[in-house]
C-alpha cells in the first residue's frame, strides 16, 4: 500500500513538475501531441521503497500511523535534520548520506537521485516563482523547497532509471522521449493563459 502510494505521489510529482517547468523543444521523431497514460508509465522505473521511518526519530511528527504521508513539513524535517540545503545550495556529501539512509544499499537509484538534485537548483527556482501563496489556518507552514526538489528528483530518476530497473517497452520509451523533449504537458493540452 506505501508504495503503491509512494508510486502515484511521484507519478502525480512528475506532472506537476512538467506543468510548472518544461523543457527542451522535441526532435522530429517525437509525437508531443500524444497524451501519455500516467497508469501505464508508473510502472517503467521500478523505485526502491523509500525508507521514511529511518528518519522516525526526527521528523515522526509528520509520518502517520497510517503510512508516510509525503509533505513539505515531511521533506522540509527530513532536509533540516540531514543538512542537505546550505542556504539555497545542495551540500552533495549531506545529501548523498540522506539518500543512502532513504533508499539503503541501490546504489544506482542513489547515484541518479545525487545526480538529479545537483541538476534541479533552477528548476526548483522556476516553481517558487510561480508557487501562490495559500496559508492554512492551524496548519504547520514548512519550506516547499525539500519537496520541490523531490518532484524534480522524481522526473529526473524517470528519465535516468538504471536500465536495470527500467521496463525498455515501447510506451515507456515514448514516455521517456516525451519527458526529455516536449514542451509542458498543460501545454501540450492547451493550457496556459486562460482568457478573463
Amino acid at each position: 500500500m506505501d508504495k503503491d502510494r509512494a508510486l502515484i505521489i511521484c507519478s502525480l510529482s512528475a506532472i506537476l513538475y512538467s506543468t510548472i517547468v518544461g523543457s527542451a523543444p522535441a526532435p522530429a521523431d517525437v509525437d508531443c501531441s500524444r497524451r501519455q497514460d500516467f497508469n501505464a508509465v508508473r510502472g517503467c522505473c521500478t523505485i526502491p521503497t523509500f525508507h521514511f521511518k529511518a528518519f522516525q526519530k526526527q521528523c515522526g511528527r509528520y509520518m502517520p500511523e497510517s503510512g508516510p504521508r509525503v509533505s513539505p513539513c515531511l521533506y522540509d524535517c527530513i532536509f533540516n535534520a540531514t543538512g542537505v540545503l546550505t542556504g539555497s545550495e545542495v551540500d552533495a556529501e549531506n545529501a548523498r548520506s540522506m539518500l543512502k539512509r532513504l533508499l539503503g544499499n541501490n546504489q544506482d537509484f542513489v547515484d541518479v537521485y545525487l545526480d538529479g538534485m545537483l541538476q534541479c537548483p533552477g528548476a526548483v527556482d522556476a516553481m517558487l516563482r510561480s508557487k501562490r501563496p495559500r496559508p492554512m489556518p492551524g496548519v504547520e507552514q514548512c519550506s516547499p523547497v525539500p519537496l520541490y526538489y523531490g518532484i524534480c528528483t522524481t522526473k529526473h530518476m524517470f528519465n535516468y532509471c538504471p536500465s536495470s530497473s527500467w521496463s525498455d517497452t515501447e510506451l515507456c520509451e515514448t514516455a521517456r522521449l516525451q519527458n526529455l523533449h516536449c514542451p509542458t504537458m498543460r501545454a501540450s493540452r492547451g493550457g496556459g493563459p486562460r482568457p478573463i
